[in-house]
């Protein structure tokens, strides 16, 4: 299943003229229900599904709409109500659809979307629809005289640098890419990345050494930092050069007793109470993990946790 951010990304492409693709684009969402505004839904000309409106009986309803939608018609807006006696659901939420043709006003509007994205910029998608289903793809500076205006944010998405490419790593970097992280891993062993190598999609970066890891690395408030390293030593240095940046989070792999002869370290160095206080470590949930997927699951899920604003 393509996820959101790439999708946006296949939007954007120049269509062909041949090609019949119609788009379900979650617009309003109240209550409970298995989806989110701004998540997408593409059938391409081969009944293709990429993207997802939730799944279950509300998609399969979402998706025989679009089946439906008639060669002239340009959208149209549908909602559901989520209780069993409407759709069978029992969410008891209600979520409004529109189900469109991508049309090239549609895809000039997703690709300036997907550049501001690209830039690591949060983005506005604003699509107007008038009672006549007539529908308005709007760019960064246009403004619609009627219909119902719809503003869907969309965040970039988050960079996960992982700094250790031991055992931990090789199975959250493949999760996080799941998960909507881009994926960077960092370690300083030429061999043992060789022979371990990381799928498509991650990125792998051979650094000369560890006190230079996150040099001319632009790290903001939309980025997660893992140290994970072979070395305690290591990790110091790391965790010293991820206290100086603005990241949104720092988790490394370790003890509590560890945690304290590192923190007591940097506590010499100058690094205050507030400063270690954005430190997570012992790092993840606290599931009794203990094999390195299992460890792994429980760093994802807090890092997940951070991004959904559970934490």
């Amino acid at each position: 299943m393509t996820d959101r951010i790439e999708l946006i990304r296949l939007l954007s492409k120049p269509l062909q003229k041949e090609a019949a693709l119609r788009l379900a684009l979650v617009v309003e969402r109240t209550g409970s229900a298995p989806c989110t505004v701004g998540d997408l839904l593409l059938l391409d000309h081969n009944n293709k599904m990429n993207g997802t409106v939730g799944g279950g009986r509300l998609e399969q309803q979402v998706l025989e709409d679009l089946h439906r939608l008639a060669p002239d018609q340009a959208g149209q807006l549908r909602r559901f109500n989520l209780v069993p006696e409407q759709d069978g659901m029992t969410c008891g939420g209600a979520v409004t659809v529109l189900l469109a043709r991508l049309t090239e006003a549609a895809r000039t509007c997703f690709a300036s979307l997907n550049r501001c994205l690209q830039q690591g910029q949060p983005a506005r998608l604003q699509v107007a629809v008038d009672t006549d289903g007539h529908v308005t793809w709007l760019g960064p500076d246009q403004v619609v005289a009627g219909g119902q205006l719809f503003e869907i944010g969309v965040a970039p998405p988050p960079a996960l640098l992982l700094f250790g490419a031991g055992h931990i790593a090789q199975v959250l970097a493949p999760m996080a890419r799941l998960a909507g992280f881009v994926v960077t891993v960092l370690d300083d062993r030429t061999d043992y990345l060789a022979d371990h190598p990381y799928g498509q999609g991650i990125a792998v970066v051979e650094l000369d050494c560890f006190e230079h890891a996150l040099a001319d690395r632009e790290v903001d408030a939309n980025s997660f930092l893992l140290i994970a390293t072979y070395s305690h030593t290591h990790d110091l240095t790391v965790l010293a050069q991820a206290l100086d940046t603005g990241a949104g989070y720092i988790g490394m792999v370790g003890s509590r007793r560890k945690r304290e002869e590192l923190f007591g370290q940097l506590r010499q160095t100058g690094f205050s109470e507030t400063d270690l206080a954005r430190v997570r470590c012992p790092v993840g949930l606290a599931i009794k993990a203990e094999t390195p997927a299992e460890i792994a699951v429980s760093i994802l899920a807090e890092m997940i946790a951070l991004r959904r604003g559970r934490q």
